[in-house]
C-alpha cells in the first residue's frame, strides 16, 4: 500500500511539472506574440534551461535577443548550445549569423570559413552543414559546402538536386540546368522528374536557349545515354519545333529499330497542333520503311488526315484539290479494304464528299455503310447517324434527319451524344419555324453535362425568346430560314433574306444576329476581310450583348488563322480575357493567347 502511495505521488508531481511547464510556455508565447520581448526572453531562458534541445525555444529566444539588440547574449546562447551539442552545425552557423546581424561581417566570415575548412567528403556532414547555411539564407556558403564535399569525395554527380535548387534560388539558370542534367546523367530513370523541374524555366526565351544548349552539349558528350536525346525531343515539342523533334526522334528510331512507333506519336502530336507539313513528313518517313512494317497503315491514315486538314484550312483550296484527296482516300480503301479498322477513313471521305465536293449521294451511302458495319462501336455508329442527319438537312430532307436524331436521342438518353442529338432536333424545329417546341427542348438542355451543348442551347433559346415576345414572328421566321440556307451553303439566298429582314424591320432586335450571320456567310465564302468588318461592327455596337464574346473570339480566330496576323490576334485574345472572363470560350482563348505569347505546351 505504501509503495502504491509513493508511486501515485511521483506521477502526481510529474504531472504538476508538465502542467507548470505548459503554462510557462504559453506565457512565453503570449509575451512573444505581444512583442514584449524582454519578458519573453526571460521566460524562454528558463524554458531552454530545462529543455536545451528544444529548437522552438531556441529560435524564439534568439529572435528576442535580436529584437532587443542583445547581440552579445545571442552569441553566448549559440556558444552555449555548441557546447551542449558539439556535433550540431546549426549553432556554429548561427554564431556567424549573429555576428553578421551585429554588423561585424568579418567576424562572421571567419566563423563560417572555419566551418568550411572542416568539410570532408562525408555526405551527411556536408548535407547538415549546407542545410544550416540555407536556414539562414546563406546560399553562397551552402553551395561552397556542397561543392567542396563533392570535390573531396571525388563524386562529380553528388548533391546535384541540392545544388540545382540553390542555383535556382540565386536565379543562376545555367548552373541550375547543368546540375539537373548531371543528376539525369547519374540516373536516366528520373527523366520525367527532370523535365518537370525544367518545365518551369521554358517561359523565357533566354532560359530556353540555356536549356537547349546544355542539353545538346550533354547529348554530344554522352550519346550512349538515351535520356538526353529523348529530352531534346521533349524540349523541341514544348517549343513546337516539330521538325527538329522529328530529326532527333528519327535517330532514336533507327538506333533501336522501333519501326516508327515514336515517330507516329510525334506525327500525331504535330497534326493535333496543326503543323500539317511536319506531320506529313513524319508519316511519309514511316511509309517509306515499307508496307510490311507494323505502323505502315496507321501512317497512311495519318498522312491522309494531315493532307485533308491542310487543304481545308488553306484559304485558296479548289475543287480540284478536293477531288485529288477523294482519289487518294478511295485508293487507300481499295488497298486496305472497307471494314471496322478503316471506318474513320470512310467517315473522313464521306465528310469530304458532303461538305467540299457536294456529292451528297456518295456521302450518304458511305455513312449508311458505316451504320450497318459489323464490329463497329455503338457510339461511333450513333455519331455517324448524327452526321448522316446533317447531310439530309443539306439536301433538304428534314424528316429523315429528324428520324435519325430521334434514334440517337432515344438510344443515348443520358449521354452527351443523346444530348447532342436532342439539340440538333431542336435546331431543326427552329429552322422549320416550330419555335415553341424548339425552345421547350432547348430549355431541357440548358443543364446538359457538356458545356458546349448547354451554351449552344442557351444561346438559341434566348434568340427565340427575345424575338417571340410580341405576336410578330415573321422576322424570326425569315431569320431561321436564312440560317437554314446558311447551313445548306445557299449563301446568296441567305443574304437575300437577311437584306429583306433589315429592310422590312429596321432596328429590330435581330440586328446583332444578322451581323453575326453576315460574318459567318462571308467566312464561308472565304471573304475573311469582309467577315472581320461585320464582326468589328458587331463588337462596337453590340459588344455587351450575348453575341459579343462570340464575335470577338471569331475575329481573333480569323486574324490568327486566316489573315496570319499573330501580333494583332494576340492583342485580341488579351482583350477577350479582359472583357469576357466568364465566357464559354475563355479556356480556349487563354490557351491560344499563351501559345502566341510563346509559352510552352502542357
Amino acid at each position: 500500500m505504501q509503495r502504491f502511495y509513493f508511486l501515485f505521488l511521483f506521477v502526481l508531481i510529474g504531472a504538476c511539472d508538465i502542467y507548470a511547464q505548459t503554462a510557462d510556455e504559453q506565457l512565453a508565447a503570449q509575451y512573444f506574440s505581444n512583442n514584449e520581448f524582454d519578458k519573453a526572453a526571460d521566460a524562454y531562458e528558463k524554458l531552454i534551461a530545462k529543455i536545451p534541445g528544444s529548437g522552438y525555444y531556441y529560435d524564439n529566444l534568439l529572435t528576442c535577443y535580436f529584437r532587443l539588440n542583445k547581440f552579445e547574449d545571442a552569441e553566448k546562447l549559440t556558444k552555449k548550445q555548441q557546447r551542449r551539442f558539439d556535433n550540431n552545425y546549426y549553432f556554429k552557423v548561427d554564431q556567424g549569423y549573429v555576428l553578421k546581424k551585429a554588423n561585424t561581417p568579418d567576424k562572421a566570415k571567419k566563423v563560417w570559413d572555419e566551418l568550411l575548412n572542416k568539410v570532408t567528403g562525408e555526405e551527411q556532414q556536408a548535407s547538415e552543414l549546407a542545410s544550416a547555411f540555407q536556414k539562414r539564407s546563406e546560399t553562397d556558403y551552402a553551395i561552397l559546402v556542397l561543392e567542396k564535399a563533392r570535390k573531396k569525395s571525388n563524386s562529380p554527380l553528388l548533391f546535384c538536386f541540392e545544388l540545382a535548387k540553390l542555383y535556382a534560388d540565386k536565379k543562376e539558370t545555367q548552373k541550375m540546368v547543368d546540375e539537373y542534367l548531371n543528376a539525369l546523367q547519374g540516373n536516366p530513370m528520373i527523366q520525367e522528374d527532370i523535365q518537370g523541374y525544367l518545365q518551369l524555366y521554358l517561359e523565357d526565351a533566354a532560359d530556353v536557349e540555356i536549356v537547349k544548349n546544355a542539353l545538346l552539349k550533354k547529348y554530344r558528350e554522352n550519346q550512349s545515354i538515351d535520356a538526353f536525346s529523348e529530352m531534346l525531343v521533349w524540349l523541341y515539342v514544348q517549343r513546337k519545333e516539330f521538325n527538329n523533334a522529328f530529326m532527333q526522334a528519327r535517330a532514336i528510331d533507327k538506333r533501336y529499330k522501333e519501326e516508327g512507333r515514336r515517330i507516329l506519336e510525334l506525327a500525331n502530336l504535330a497534326l493535333q497542333n496543326e503543323f500539317y507539313d511536319d506531320a506529313a513528313n513524319m508519316y511519309n518517313y514511316i511509309i517509306s520503311a515499307g508496307k510490311d512494317k507494323v505502323n505502315y497503315m496507321n501512317a497512311r491514315i495519318g498522312n491522309l488526315s494531315a493532307r485533308n486538314r491542310k487543304v481545308i484550312n488553306t484559304t485558296q483550296y479548289t475543287i480540284a484539290d478536293m477531288k485529288l484527296l477523294e482519289t487518294d482516300y478511295t485508293a487507300f480503301l481499295t488497298e486496305f479494304g472497307r471494314y471496322y479498322f478503316t471506318a474513320t477513313v470512310i467517315r473522313d471521305l464521306a465528310r469530304l464528299e458532303a461538305y467540299y465536293i457536294n456529292d451528297y449521294a456518295s456521302a450518304i451511302q458511305q455513312f449508311i455503310e458505316l451504320i450497318d458495319m459489323p464490329r463497329l462501336d455503338n457510339q461511333f455508329k450513333a455519331q455517324c447517324k448524327l452526321e448522316l442527319g446533317d447531310i439530309y438537312i443539306l439536301k433538304g430532307e428534314v424528316w429523315d434527319a429528324m428520324l435519325l436524331y430521334g434514334q440517337v436521342d432515344k438510344d443515348f438518353k443520358e449521354d452527351p451524344l443523346g444530348q447532342e442529338a436532342k439539340f440538333r432536333n431542336a435546331k431543326l424545329s427552329y429552322y422549320m419555324g416550330e419555335f415553341e417546341w424548339a425552345r421547350a427542348q432547348l430549355d431541357v438542355l440548358k443543364t446538359a453535362t457538356t458545356q458546349l451543348i448547354a451554351n449552344n442551347a442557351l444561346e438559341l433559346s434566348l434568340l427565340i425568346q427575345d424575338n417571340t415576345l410580341d405576336s410578330i414572328e415573321e422576322p424570326l421566321l425569315l431569320f431561321a430560314k436564312a440560317d437554314l440556307y446558311y447551313y445548306q451553303n445557299k449563301v446568296a439566298e441567305s443574304l437575300q433574306l437577311l437584306d429583306s429582314i433589315e429592310k422590312a424591320f429596321p432596328r429590330h432586335s435581330l440586328t446583332d444576329d444578322i451581323l453575326m450571320k453576315r460574318a459567318e456567310l462571308s467566312y464561308k465564302n472565304r471573304e475573311y476581310n469582309k467577315s472581320t468588318g461585320y464582326l468589328n461592327q458587331l463588337i462596337k455596337e453590340h459588344g455587351t450583348d450575348i453575341l459579343g464574346d462570340n464575335a470577338l473570339f471569331m475575329l481573333a480566330d480569323i486574324t490568327e488563322k486566316k489573315l496570319n496576323d499573330k501580333a494583332t490576334a494576340q492583342k485580341l485574345y488579351e482583350q477577350f480575357l479582359e472583357q469576357y472572363p466568364g465566357s464559354f470560350f475563355t479556356t480556349e482563348v487563354r490557351k491560344r493567347f499563351r501559345a502566341l505569347r510563346g509559352d510552352t505546351l502542357n
